[in-house]
């Protein structure tokens, strides 16, 4: 297992790409969008860019919105909506699809964004099938949060296709803020579609067709809203989907300032799963989605978040090294018991779905079994520990066993 020799993402994580030097593709991504860089963006046509497309597609109807608006009411919600309104004037419709397990800080930043002057419509799913989907998601693909990736992926296309709203917006597309941004093609680091959608949405090969059984209980009829329009549909309607990253100098840590002047709120206290206070607030059980990433490639939300700070300059690279052996994998009590007490699951399933994907390469086993501390949390191995502290070395993982 090998680290980047700049921040501390290491080569576990999907489709990230090292160079010779071993940097990962996501600190050069940040070099280029930064002027750090022999192939640095050129901001100011990218601009240009992107006001020649909502030129092209902004209705001259003023009875029409001009673009459509994912909201969660995260960071990323509040600075979409700046770009959108503050800096290019557009009139949009904001879409919310509710969360699984909604935070009380959560609420109440989705709710600022409607005191900031912009129409919000809410998708309050139909809760049988949606919990009936998150377990399904969790216990086939280790992801209790697939289902809500395919409602706040898919409904806005619903919304823009029903209302002919012309675009859809966006912030940064993943692969370019956290890593893969070297396997995604330049119309995909661009254009949100369902081929991104297939790719690189975190869907895991998994459908919502996957799940209409009489097993389950799901029809095709009960996840209509959760599948993707279909290709006849969004070429009738031509509208397009776009990362506002790639047009402007994405940055949240950066704007900080600009979305809490907007009413943002950070959290009292930081997330259970890593240090900072201002990401994955709206959702309680985003922090089991990334405990489950920390179970498969051996790293959680303190290594994405460390090292975009590491790419800002804000902390070194031996602060990062010190913040995620103290954050990433800590077991997340809080959560677990919420989400068990919620869907009426016993805690010890929930831990024997998650060691079933757990990559046990990683993680100290005794006599076959899992080593836990005493808080439950599991032990990375020490020379991967090592590893991220120097990353020059090339390590190799263990054969599962």
């Amino acid at each position: 297992m090998r680290f980047c020799t700049s921040c501390v993402t290491p080569d576990t994580r999907p489709d990230l790409r090292f160079d010779d030097e071993g940097v990962c593709d996501a600190c050069r991504s940040y070099q280029k969008k930064h002027g750090q860089h022999a192939d640095s963006v050129d901001w100011n046509a990218k601009g240009k860019e992107f006001e020649a497309l909502i030129a092209s597609r902004r209705p001259s109807d003023p009875l029409k919105y001009d673009c459509v608006i994912p909201v969660s009411g995260g960071k990323d919600s509040h600075l979409t909506l700046y770009y959108a309104t503050q800096v290019y004037d557009l009139n949009p419709l904001c879409v919310c699809f509710e969360p699984t397990l909604p935070t009380e800080i959560g609420r109440a930043n989705l709710a600022n964004i409607s005191k900031l002057g912009v129409d919000v419509l809410h998708f309050k799913r139909d809760p049988i099938t949606y919990e009936k989907m998150i377990i399904e998601g969790f216990k086939r693909v280790g992801d209790m949060e697939w289902a809500n990736h395919m409602g706040i992926w898919s409904i806005p296309v619903h919304v823009a296709i029903n209302f002919d709203i012309p675009l859809i917006l966006w912030g940064e597309s993943p692969q370019m803020e956290y890593g893969g941004a070297e396997t995604v093609s330049e119309m995909n680091r661009r254009v949100f579609n369902e081929d991104w959608l297939n790719d690189y949405g975190c869907l895991n090969g998994l459908r919502p067709q996957d799940l209409v059984s009489e097993n389950t209980g799901i029809t095709l009829r009960d996840v209509k809203m959760y599948v993707y329009p279909s290709k006849e549909a969004v070429a009738q309607w031509g509208g397009m989907g776009v990362f506002m990253g790639y047009y402007v100098k994405w940055n949240t840590e950066e704007n900080l300032d600009i979305i809490e002047k907007m009413g943002f709120r950070r959290r009292r206290g930081r997330i259970e799963v890593s240090y900072t206070d201002h990401e994955k607030l709206d959702c309680l059980s985003m922090n089991l989605h990334d405990y489950l990433k920390y179970l498969k490639y051996g790293y959680g939300r303190a290594t994405d978040s460390a090292s975009i700070q590491v790419r800002n300059g804000t902390i070194s690279r031996e602060e990062a090294v010190r913040l995620v052996d103290r954050y990433d994998g800590s077991y997340p009590k809080e959560c677990v018991e919420v989400f068990c007490e919620h869907f009426g699951m016993p805690r010890a399933e929930f831990d024997q779905i998650c060691d079933g994907f757990t990559n046990k390469a990683l993680f100290v086993r005794d006599g076959g079994e899992l080593v836990r501390d005493v808080d439950g949390s599991l032990v990375l191995k020490e020379r991967i520990r090592d590893a991220r502290r120097n990353p020059v070395a090339d390590w190799v993982l263990e054969p599962v066993s």
